[in-house]
């Protein structure tokens, strides 16, 4: 029987839409984020963002129902934590304690989930303590994608953390026969951010977000060139007049590389035994070329662009920008 979802994405730059079958990638849609939809990570509107989708879907013939949603970073809290090896049904009871230093309302009000990670056994090989992903999100706010998707006409099936994603793909990859890295950095350059997601092998360490994005380089340009912001976004895009290797660009490619640097520095630092050799690149920044000769050239690290890590599929010139749609239908 096959397995066919459609992945949807909201940024603040883009929406991605897929139809995905059997782990084949049969359609992709990608439109520019309507003004004033998502801000900050956060979605202004889900009647809007409905109607947004419904058009998408229609227009590109996105015909099944079953709908995998990437949430945003921001929208949910996720941590590794160790604790005492117990049920399932005990596990379930004591998650929500375990966000005491991050949930400060009704924790009754949020959604809790976990992944065992790893475990350990005492001298008598029984399990003592269990290693958990553990997250939590808002009930109101996966009612909100919920309702948004039906009035849409799909189906929530599941919604994944951003930093799942590419969990899935790690662990997808790391199933083919050879030698795999110990760690991975997996670095999203997107359009409000540069998000910097850290594993040790499949399983998640930590994100570190850079306040650098597209759209400071947008600003960049708008400013050099006293012009709209839209219009400094398309320039940026087409790379009008070598915008892209002006100097002002380049300063900002400098800053990015330097935060990217720190963020591998200090997982080594904390992580002396498991050394930190190899990056993947993704996001639409990804497609920016003096940005990433400049980063190759630089970060004293093997640099690959995510593609590389990916289940086996046709060409696509948009790899970089719906490749966590694609991680989130593997869960």
């Amino acid at each position: 029987m096959s397995k066919t979802y459609t992945g949807i994405e909201i940024g603040e730059s883009t929406i991605k839409m897929i139809q995905i079958s059997d782990g084949v990638t049969m359609k992709v849609a990608i439109e520019t984020t309507p003004d004033n939809l998502v801000r900050d990570g956060h979605i202004l509107s889900f009647e809007a963002l409905g109607e947004t989708l419904k058009g998408m879907a229609k227009a590109n013939q996105m015909k099944c129902r079953n709908a995998v949603v990437v949430l945003p970073l921001d929208s949910c809290y996720l941590r590794r934590t160790n604790m005492p090896y117990m049920t399932t049904e005990q596990l379930r009871l004591n998650l929500p304690y375990e966000f005491r230093d991050y949930i400060h309302g009704d924790r009754e009000e949020y959604i809790y989930d976990y992944a065992v990670v790893g475990q350990e056994s005492d001298d008598a090989g029984e399990i003592c303590s269990l290693e958990l992903l553990i997250a939590a999100i808002k009930d109101e706010l996966i009612e909100k994608y919920a309702r948004t998707m039906h009035m849409t006409g799909f189906r929530l099936k599941t919604a994944v953390p951003e930093a799942c994603v590419f969990r899935n793909i790690i662990r997808e990859y790391e199933r083919n026969p050879g030698e795999h890295p110990e760690a991975y950095c997996i670095v999203d350059l997107g359009h409000s951010t540069v998000r910097v997601h850290l594993y040790k092998g499949s399983i998640y360490e930590t994100t570190r977000v850079i306040e650098y994005g597209g759209s400071s380089l947008d600003s960049l340009i708008a400013e050099k060139l006293e012009v709209d912001i839209h219009i400094a976004s398309s320039y940026k895009l087409k790379n009008f007049n070598n915008i892209q290797e002006s100097e002002v660009c380049k300063d900002l490619y400098g800053k990015m590389i330097v935060e990217i640097f720190r963020s591998i520095n200090f997982y080594n630092y904390n992580n002396p035994n498991s050394e930190l050799k190899d990056v993947y690149f993704c996001g639409g920044l990804a497609k920016v070329k003096p940005l990433m000769d400049m980063i190759y050239s630089t970060l004293e690290v093997r640099c690959h662009m995510i593609d590389e890590l990916m289940p086996k599929m046709k060409e696509n010139e948009n790899l970089a920008l719906i490749c966590g749609i694609i991680g989130a239908t593997l869960q």
